[in-house]
């Protein structure tokens, strides 16, 4: 009897552990709470507005709408207000043979002053030589000239394009035009205009 009192001791000796074992563990773990984070997101960018509006009041588009539509607007028949800064002008032949001289055509930008060659749109078939052009200047400066029958479907010869004037032309936006001109971003192949600010005839003034 003694002997298995003793046995029943022992047992219930090695069993404490496994009971404490069951329960909350005695531990030196401290547990820390982080501090709370805050995204830190980039401020939403401003956008500069656009250098010049897409289209005028008068539905006309800019150089800059005109280019910036070009999915749109190419291969189309279009309006676009502009002021012309360049025209070009044969060089003078000092001995021959001569070059051939291109036919004519001018470029028109947005502002009187812009010089990059990127944001001019070249204007092309307004006359088949510089000839045509002269001609019909001087006749229109002695009040002679006569433009075409438009039954003939022949295009008046434009005689007051002037550096610097402003002037709304229509026709067709495309990337190759008459003459062999051609240009990725555009080219006016010329059909009419309408000149809003004559220059040479305000310094007559």
């Amino acid at each position: 009897m003694i002997r298995r009192a003793q046995l029943v001791l022992i047992a219930l000796a090695l069993a404490v552990p496994f009971v404490q074992g069951c329960g909350e563990p005695e531990t030196d773990l401290v547990v820390e709470r982080l501090p709370d984070v805050e995204p830190s997101l980039p401020s939403v960018p401003t956008l500069p507005p656009p250098p010049h509006p897409v289209t005028y009041d008068d539905g006309s588009h800019s150089v800059y709408g005109l280019r910036s539509r070009l999915r749109n607007t190419i291969d189309t028949d279009v309006e676009v207000t502009g002021y012309i800064v360049e025209i070009y002008v044969p060089p003078e032949c000092e001995e021959e043979p001569c070059d051939r001289p291109l036919a004519p055509h001018l470029w028109i930008a947005d502002t009187q002053e812009e010089d990059s060659r990127r944001k001019h749109l070249m204007v092309v078939g307004y006359a088949e030589n510089q000839e045509q052009i002269d001609e019909a200047v001087e006749l229109a400066e002695r009040g002679r000239y006569e433009p075409p029958d438009p039954e003939t479907g022949l295009l008046p010869i434009p005689t007051d394009f002037h550096v610097g004037n402003k002037v709304k032309f229509n026709g067709p936006f495309a990337r190759v035009g008459s003459s062999g001109f051609n240009n990725s971003e555009g080219l006016l192949e010329y059909r009419g205009h309408d000149t809003i600010e004559n220059v040479a005839a305000e310094e007559e003034e």
